[in-house]
């Protein structure tokens, strides 16, 4: 059988060639006569048009010649309205006869002499009503009992006479070119489609076949559709597919549950209506990434502090990715966005804030009991002087040297009270004093490890912003930097004004950070000290200067001979209506 299959092919493929033979001659003849057809039904409608046009130029004459006469006798302008209209139309019926008979030079002959012969006509009716008009209606009757219009007007109906009868022969003509078109047409249909029969027959078991093939195909996808949608629908993660148009396709229960919908209610809808977003701190819109997806192709995720607000008025966090849908030749067809809510997270990680910030209380409190301890114990030790001893300049001086170091520790506690009382609200701050109270708290771990700490900070700039948070920001980088500088070290404090905010640099030329840890320093828990700190420092610097729409990088090297580590932050100026939302 199959050797019967092979032999019969070569034949089988030489027929299907003939058939297609066939109809392509068939098709390109069928189409030559309909072409024809057309055209001579084009050129008898053609006719019939210049023929309505030549009795319209009649009818149109007549008019403005009865709206002359009704004029002169009744001296009612309504007919003059006539008139003028009937004048202006019969100009227009001759250009459209000029025109439908371009190809006709017979017609193209007569043309000149009908406008000729109208325009005589016409003046002699215009002559008849500008004598009525001034005042002479006894010679306008003369003029028009004169007979001239008449004449002029016989004159025309037998211009118009011969042109029609040359276009009604030009009808017959075409006429019968069509008859005989659409007798040829017929054979010609006739015969495609003898040949459309077998070519039909012929290919009828391919097609059923195929048709087979299809439905088993058909089948199989919505077999794996439903597979597809219980995947979806299984997964732990909201789910919404959007068309090309950011138009919402799909979402699961996941997703219905957080967007307050249910999915009949979404489909069809575009995503910004229903997946409303905001910047979780500022309350302003954030970035759809469907439509960056669409319009980039490639896969987009949201910024951190981000909130969903849904159907009911939840403010949701949320955490997502948008990845596009590409079809067979890479075109985007569509995106699909997967997001989860972080409210959890969220909590997790106020407590991990909560408890870097008691830590840093801690050391903070350390640091200033160190420092309060040395002028204590001075004046301690001077009034101890001061009670044993009989002289009385002795003992001033030793009172004033203890009042000398009771003021220092007064200083060191007012400044750690005002660094401790920082306002959680956005206000307008002096980002120099700000930097220079930061470094005071630590000044006395500064003088004990011998580190130069320098600031390079215009005193004017000013940025509105939260100062608790950039106190701790700065504070969070500074005692980094004294953790890593050995003796004699550098640290180096620069802050400069840029569009729309401001961009701080903390440098020290210490120990540096290895190249495989670069990429860790700013997650929750990660540290390299042993005995001290609890890794979340500068994850809350990262989430601190995030929350406020700026962003942080680190460069940093622990080989070579130029060691050490450098943190850039841009912090923004946030608006007044930012403010109020954070404050809030």
């Amino acid at each position: 059988m199959g050797l019967r299959r092979s032999d019969n092919w070569p034949s089988f493929r030489r027929g299907i060639v003939l058939v297609l033979a066939v109809l392509v001659a068939n098709s390109l003849i069928s189409y030559r006569i309909l072409q024809q057809l057309v055209d001579n039904n084009h050129s008898v409608v053609n006719t019939l048009h210049v023929i309505n046009e030549l009795d319209a130029t009649l009818s149109t004459l007549k008019d403005a010649e009865n709206g002359q006469r009704g004029y002169l006798i009744t001296v009612d302008t309504s007919y003059l309205d006539r008139y003028r209209q009937a004048a202006s139309d019969v100009s227009a019926h001759i250009n459209r006869i000029d025109t439908l008979t371009a190809d006709n030079s017979y017609q193209q002959s007569q043309i000149p002499t009908l406008r000729e012969l109208v325009q005589e006509r016409l003046k002699i009716s215009q002559r008849t009503i500008e004598l009525e008009q001034n005042g002479k209606p006894g010679e306008a009757r003369r003029v028009v009992a004169g007979n001239l219009g008449r004449e002029k007007m016989d004159e025309i109906r037998e211009l118009v006479a011969d042109m029609r009868e040359h276009e009604d022969q030009v009808l017959e003509q075409r006429s019968e070119a069509s008859r005989q078109g659409v007798n040829q047409a017929g054979i010609a249909f006739t015969l495609a489609s003898l040949v459309a029969a077998l070519f039909v027959t012929a290919f009828f078991l391919e097609a059923r076949r195929e048709v087979q093939q299809r439905s088993r195909a058909a089948e199989s996808l919505r077999e794996r559709e439903a597979w597809l949608h219980t995947t979806l629908h299984s997964i732990g993660d909201a789910v919404i597919a959007t068309n090309e148009k950011g138009e919402v396709r799909f979402i699961n229960g996941v997703a219905a549950r957080l967007l307050g919908y249910s999915s009949p209610d979404v489909e069809g809808k575009p995503l910004d209506q229903i997946f409303p977003i905001f910047n979780e701190m500022t309350g302003d819109p954030a970035a759809n990434p469907v439509a960056h997806v669409i319009r980039q192709g490639t896969i987009s995720r949201l910024n951190n502090h981000t909130v969903l607000r849904n159907h009911h008025g939840e403010q949701i966090p949320i955490e997502d990715s948008a990845a596009p849908i590409l079809n067979g030749d890479g075109k985007v067809m569509g995106a699909v966005l997967v997001f989860r809510d972080v409210s959890h997270q969220r909590k997790i990680e106020e407590v991990a804030r909560t408890s870097e910030k008691l830590a840093a209380t801690g050391r903070l409190a350390a640091t200033i009991a160190h420092e309060i301890n040395n002028p204590l114990e001075a004046a301690i030790n001077l009034l101890y002087l001061a009670r044993g001893s009989d002289s009385p300049n002795e003992i001033k001086r030793y009172i004033a040297d203890a009042d000398h170091e009771l003021s220092r520790m007064a200083h060191i506690t007012r400044k750690t009270l005002a660094f401790n009382r920082s306002s959680s609200a956005a206000t307008p701050t002096n980002l120099r004093l700000l930097l220079e109270e930061v470094r005071g708290v630590y000044e006395g771990r500064i003088k004990n490890q011998d580190v130069k700490a320098e600031i390079d900070c215009p005193r004017d700039l000013k940025i509105t912003t939260i100062k608790g948070d950039l106190q701790q920001i700065a504070s969070n980088l500074i005692a980094n930097a004294l953790d890593a500088l050995e003796p004699g070290g550098h640290l180096k404090i620069k802050a400069r004004s840029e569009p729309g905010g401001a961009r701080l640099e903390v440098e020290d030329d210490g120990s540096g950070i290895p190249a495989e840890n670069l990429e860790k320093v700013f997650e929750p828990f990660f540290t390299t000290k042993t005995d001290t700190g609890t890794g979340l420092g500068l994850w809350v610097v990262k989430d601190l200067v995030e929350k406020q729409g700026g962003t942080i990088s680190v460069l940093s090297s622990a080989a070579g001979a130029k060691r050490g580590t450098r943190f850039t932050l841009f912090l923004p100026c946030l608006r007044l209506a930012s403010l109020r939302n954070i404050a809030s």
